[in-house]
C-alpha cells in the first residue's frame, strides 16, 4: 500500500477554482434497462467512469454528473470520460416501482448504464453513496472493471455517518437554495468550494416534478426508513465480508479527506484495513484539510492522482 498524505496550509487549497462552471459536453441519453438515463462522454483513451454520491429522494440535498465538473473536463483531455446521473438523480428516471428505491437497484442501474455505454472495462471512480456503487459493482461484475476508485465513502465504510447529526440543523423548508447551501458547507472544510453554479445546478435538479415524487416516498410513504436504510445496512456487511473473504479482484484506489465530518477518517481507515488484507495493489491518497468533497477542495491534486492511476493501469 502506498500513502500520499497531501498536507497544504493556508485558508484555501492552492488549486481551487471557485468560478468553474458547469460545462461537460454533450448532454447524452440512453435506455438503461428501460430507465431513461443521462450520460456525458468526451474525450479518447482508457474509460473514466464518474459516479457521483447522494441518493434518490434525498431532503438534504440534490445532485447528479455534474458535481465532477471540475474533474471530467480535465480527464477528458487525455482519456475517456464518461459521467452518468443514477437512479433517480440529476435528470434520470425514477425507479418505476416501490422496490427500486433501494441501493441494490441504484447498482443493477450503474451496471446497465455501463453495458449500453459498451466501453468495458472501465476505471469507475465513485464518491460517496457512489463510492458503495462501485465497490458493490466490481464485485459482482468485475468484468466490467479494470480499476476502483473509493472516494470518502461512509456509506461504504464500517460505522455510522454523522451526516444526518451534521444536517440537522439545515434551514428549512428543506432543498431551498439557502438549505442546499447549509448542507453542501458543513460538508466541506473550505465552504467557498459551494459555488453559484453548482447550487444552480443543484436547484435545477430538486426543482423536477420527478425529484419530488421520490422525496414524497422516502420520506412521507416512509421508504427510507422501511426499506432503503435497513436494506443498504444488510448489504453493506454481506459486502465487508466478501472484502476481508475473497478481496477487490481488481488494483484499488481509496481517496479521503482527513477533515471530512460526515466520512470520518476513523472508519475510513477501518474500511482501508479490509481493502488491503486481500488486494495487495491498493494506494490510499490522503488530503489533510479536506471535507467530503475533497475531489472539488483539491481539484487539481486530485486530478493529477488520478490520471496517474489511470496511466499507470493501461
Amino acid at each position: 500500500m502506498a500513502i500520499d498524505a497531501s498536507v497544504l496550509a493556508g485558508v484555501a487549497p492552492r488549486d481551487f477554482h471557485p468560478r468553474a462552471g458547469m460545462e461537460m459536453g454533450q448532454e447524452r441519453w440512453l435506455d438503461a434497462a428501460g430507465v431513461r438515463t443521462r450520460y456525458f462522454d468526451e474525450g479518447q483513451g482508457e474509460r473514466v467512469v464518474f459516479i457521483h454520491g447522494g441518493n434518490l429522494g434525498s431532503n438534504d440535498g440534490s445532485g447528479g454528473a455534474t458535481t465532477w465538473n471540475v474533474n471530467f473536463p480535465v480527464l477528458a483531455r487525455h482519456h475517456n470520460a464518461i459521467a452518468f446521473d443514477k437512479l433517480g438523480q440529476g435528470f434520470t428516471d425514477n425507479p418505476k416501482t416501490d422496490a427500486g428505491y433501494a441501493m441494490d437497484a441504484i447498482v443493477k442501474h450503474a451496471i446497465a448504464t455501463l453495458e449500453a455505454i459498451g466501453k468495458a472495462p472501465y476505471h469507475i471512480v465513485g464518491h460517496s453513496r457512489g463510492g458503495y456503487v462501485v465497490t458493490r459493482l466490481t464485485m459482482e461484475r468485475p468484468d466490467l472493471v479494470k480499476t476502483c476508485i473509493v472516494v470518502s465513502s461512509g456509506s461504504t465504510s464500517p460505522g455510522t455517518t454523522r451526516t444526518r447529526l451534521i444536517h440537522k440543523h439545515a434551514p428549512l423548508p428543506r432543498m431551498t437554495r439557502n438549505s442546499q447551501r447549509f448542507v453542501y458547507e458543513t460538508y466541506s472544510h473550505y465552504t467557498k468550494l459551494v459555488t453559484e453554479e453548482w447550487l444552480d445546478a443543484n436547484m435545477d435538479y430538486g426543482g423536477t416534478q420527478k425529484h419530488q415524487v421520490a422525496m414524497r416516498k422516502m420520506n412521507e410513504e416512509g421508504l427510507l426508513k422501511r426499506q432503503f436504510l435497513p436494506e443498504l445496512a444488510r448489504q453493506k456487511a454481506e459486502l465487508h465480508r466478501w472484502l476481508i473473504e475473497t478481496g477487490m479482484p481488481c488494483p484499488t484506489l481509496i481517496v479521503w479527506g482527513y477533515n471530512d465530518p460526515t466520512a470520518h477518517f476513523d472508519n475510513g481507515w477501518r474500511l482501508i484495513e479490509m481493502f488491503m488484507a486481500r488486494q495487495p495493489r491498493t494506494e490510499l491518497r490522503l488530503f489533510n484539510k479536506a471535507g467530503h468533497f475533497v475531489f472539488k477542495e483539491y481539484a487539481a491534486a486530485f486530478n493529477r492522482a488520478l490520471d496517474a492511476w489511470v496511466r499507470k493501469h493501461v
